[in-house]
């Protein structure tokens, strides 16, 4: 995918005329992917979204039903999913993932937060899978999350303590690595997607999970909104009122932590030199900022500041470890990184001479391709040698990186290029013919100078990069 497409899929766009499409509308040419479960609210989401199709708001409409293995039915309820696509003349795909039950005692939500994960990989693989398909289609990832979703996700928030960015609730566009994730419905009343759905004349899915009393969100729905309803008819209104209301205070919380970083929030890395200075508080807020932007659920205030107060005590040359169920936040030099897992080990692997791209890891490749000659601000080495291989590097090999220099331990280069010692363990080692010709630890790279191409030879240049991403 190019990156304007990946620009265009990102960024939220005006909305149109028709104010029932929601808060933004995707770009013309997108492809938007629903996420459908087969049930009543996917079903009138598809509704509407095939006449939102038809009537050109974007170019292409398909429909992904995640099979989680969980329940004896499942089998049929992908069927019944694809019928409801079929009968709106939508491509239909189905993904089927493993979920890891909970064990004992770890409780009901522990299976469900595992389906869930699980099933936005899935989603996330679609979205790629659509991007390298059919590039001048940015894709875009629609679920069917309505208001009443919104007030049970705000009552939630709230149940669990949560500040300003748990109670202004789901947001109705949001960026989702390089694509999309748009929520179209969320002002919208569940009993509307649901008349959609009775007037289609389609069977639906009917979860007996979504009617498990053991499920919080369950009993919200069943037990709490129907009496605050009673009491208060308008209730879902209020609470997205307020949500909305929140939302535009964290816009300005966001406004005044980029301007404490004086630099970019996108990224898992954050220099810590001018936010040191701050006042802890801004600390904190700057902090779940970032967090909030890179889709990480932050941690408890109380364990973010006593983290804080650990990195202002802390001698210069420790790594203070912050760990909590939305990633972990580790001190390195002058920077912070937040990481979702430690990086995983680069394993032994032989690179077969046929083959362009070698999967490393959970979701990385390393691939070669063919130069006319060596370029200086790639990763490149001469052609020639038959035996590739790729290896761990445990720091103590060395690497010459210039002719008439002499040789440096990795170590030494690691720590020269400032790399953090818990990523050093999936740095790439390159073998050729037996010798080690690079290492590679994310966007550094180190070459040996006797595998550094002539001026004008052919040569190979290797790049790391996500597996299934084009290029």
């Amino acid at each position: 995918m190019s990156s304007s497409n990946a620009n265009a899929a990102r960024r939220q766009p005006p909305a149109g005329d028709d104010r029932s499409a929601g808060p933004a509308c995707p770009p013309h040419d997108a492809h938007v992917l629903l996420a459908s479960s087969g049930g009543r609210d996917s079903l009138g989401a598809l509704v509407q979204l095939a006449r939102w199709r038809d009537d050109g708001r974007f170019a292409r409409l398909s429909v992904v039903h995640v099979d989680h293995g969980l329940h004896p039915d499942a089998p049929d309820w992908a069927e019944i999913a694809r019928e409801q696509a079929r009968l709106h003349d939508c491509p239909f795909e189905l993904h089927r993932v493993a979920v890891k039950r909970a064990t004992v005692g770890a409780g009901r939500g522990s299976t469900e937060a595992a389906a869930r994960e699980a099933r936005y990989r899935a989603l996330d693989e679609a979205l790629r899978d659509a991007a390298v398909e059919s590039p001048s289609h940015p894709p875009v990832l629609v679920t069917a999350h309505h208001a009443d979703d919104q007030a049970e996700t705000i009552l939630l928030a709230l149940m669990r303590g949560s500040g300003g960015q748990g109670l202004s609730g789901m947001s109705a566009w949001r960026p989702r690595g390089a694509f999309a994730h748009w929520r179209p419905f969320l002002e919208t009343p569940r009993a509307e997607l649901e008349a959609a759905a009775r007037a289609s004349g389609l069977d639906w899915v009917d979860d007996p999970a979504n009617d498990d009393p053991g499920f919080a969100r369950n009993h919200l729905r069943h037990h709490v909104l129907p009496a605050l309803r009673a009491y208060w008819p308008d209730a879902v209104a209020r609470m997205r009122t307020s949500a909305q209301r929140l939302a535009m205070e964290q816009g300005l919380l966001s406004e005044l932590a980029e301007m404490d970083a004086d630099q970019s929030l996108d990224g898992p890395t954050l220099d810590w030199r001018r936010a040191a200075a701050l006042p802890p508080h801004r600390q904190c807020n700057l902090l779940r900022q970032w967090l909030a932007r890179l889709g990480c659920l932050p941690p408890p205030p109380e364990r973010l500041g006593e983290w804080l107060a650990q990195l202002r005590r802390a001698a210069a040359d420790r790594q203070p470890l912050l760990e909590w169920p939305g990633g972990q936040l580790r001190r390195y030099r002058d920077r912070i990184h937040w990481l979702r897992v430690l990086p995983e080990p680069t394993p032994s692997l032989d690179w077969p001479a046929d083959r362009d791209c070698l999967p490393v890891d959970g979701g990385r490749e390393l691939c070669r391709r063919a130069v006319a000659e060596g370029v200086d601000d790639r990763l490149v080495l001469a052609a020639g040698g038959e035996g590739w291989r790729l290896r761990p590097v445990g720091g103590s090999e060395r690497l010459r990186p210039a002719e008439g220099r002499p040789s440096l331990p990795v170590k030494q280069w690691f720590q020269d290029r400032g790399i953090p010692p818990w990523e050093r363990p999936a740095a790439i080692g390159v073998e050729v013919d037996g010798r080690l010709a690079a290492v590679l630890a994310g966007e550094h790279w180190l070459v040996d100078a006797g595998f550094h191409p002539a001026p004008g030879e052919p040569a190979w240049t290797l790049v790391e990069r996500r597996s299934g991403q084009p290029g």
